[in-house]
């Protein structure tokens, strides 16, 4: 009995300092706007909608310490959709990856951002949500062709450089698995020093479509903080088929009182006058605290192109269908954005 009293107590006291090595978190965001979006003749439409200054999520991540300088990792993101509380389910196709840490980087596996989305939204002012972000001008022309890659990948084998002073870098594989249009590959790569970061990405999702013909994409941007405030900027191109898209960013971000003013222009053009577009988007961001913050936000995008040609841009995703080309989108929201 005394034995096995013992026994217990190592078992006790070695699970003990095994947990004590690894750690796992909850987390997420709950972001909710009142919307309106004014798409032209197409008529105008009021919603309350997730993701006005973030995308809203629950995630899970632990990482266990293996050792010698290595941890053993995992990430589980979903969306969250406060406005009906996930009607259809929760998943975990924001990000679903196992990975390895050491000195020699990162290798992760599973489902996780490309390099070129985590690239061009690094210098979107609106982190790629809302009226004025630059992926109402962007996914449009990827989802034309049926792209599924633009954001993210499924299967995906990444290696993530270590620290090496300011330089980072990443590089992507998609497998495929028979499916047309799974198969990706991409890089990313960049320098961040002070107040000065630049980086550039590629990314190649193999033939998909009626066309069955790559898609290829091709960015860079920059930031800087000049003292009182932060300029941006990006620049990208896209091409498939017979179509490309070029897309041109330039943003501000100003501290003002308890919150951040911002304010980006963004233009697009394209091998076609439906592809062309402008967005000039503005908003303020209150922070009521670390966790907690007010935003508002205005987008106007005036589409090229004629009424016979029919157009493709809107300020939100959430307004009603049916826009010409030639018309405007406008688009105003009210956010309440908390993070936990």
């Amino acid at each position: 009995m005394k034995k096995s009293l013992i026994a217990l107590a190592a078992l006790t006291a070695f699970a003990g300092a095994a947990s004590a090595q690894s750690s796992v978190t909850i987390f997420g965001i709950v972001d909710l706007a009142a919307r309106s979006v004014s798409n032209g003749s197409a008529g105008s439409l009021k919603t309350l909608s997730p993701n006005g200054q973030s995308s809203s999520r629950l995630g899970f991540r632990g990482v266990e310490d293996l050792g010698g300088g290595m941890t053993a990792g995992f990430w589980l993101e979903g969306d969250l959709a406060a406005d009906t509380g996930n009607a259809t389910g929760m998943t975990w196709t924001r990000r679903a990856t196992v990975s390895l840490n050491g000195g020699f980087g990162e290798v992760r596996m599973g489902r996780d951002y490309l390099p070129t989305f985590v690239n061009i939204s690094t210098y979107d002012m609106f982190s790629y949500q809302g009226v004025s972000t630059i992926s109402n001008l962007r996914n449009t022309f990827l989802a034309s062709g049926g792209a599924t890659t633009g954001v993210r990948a499924n299967n995906t084998v990444s290696y993530f450089l270590p620290a090496m002073g300011g330089l980072y870098g990443q590089v992507t594989v998609a497998a495929g698995e028979a499916v047309q249009g799974n198969k990706h590959e991409g890089f990313r790569l960049g320098y961040a020093a002070g107040p000065f970061n630049v980086s550039a990405a590629y990314g190649k999702t193999d033939k998909f479509g009626t066309a069955i013909d790559d898609l290829k994409t091709v960015n860079f941007g920059g930031s800087y903080k000049l003292g009182f405030m932060t300029v941006q900027a990006s620049y990208e191109k896209s091409d498939y088929s017979t179509t490309n898209q070029k897309l041109a960013s330039a943003g501000v971000q100003v501290p003002v009182g308890a919150g951040t003013f911002k304010v980006n222009y963004i233009k697009a053009s394209g091998s076609a006058d439906t592809l062309s577009a402008t967005l000039l988007g503005a908003g303020y961001v209150y922070d009521l605290s670390k966790r907690t913050s007010l935003g508002v936000g205005y987008g106007r995008v005036a589409n090229g192109g004629n009424a016979t040609l029919g157009a493709k841009y809107t300020a939100s995703g959430n307004g009603p269908a049916g826009i010409k080309g030639g018309e405007t989108s406008t688009g105003y929201d009210f956010s309440i954005n908390h993070k936990f």
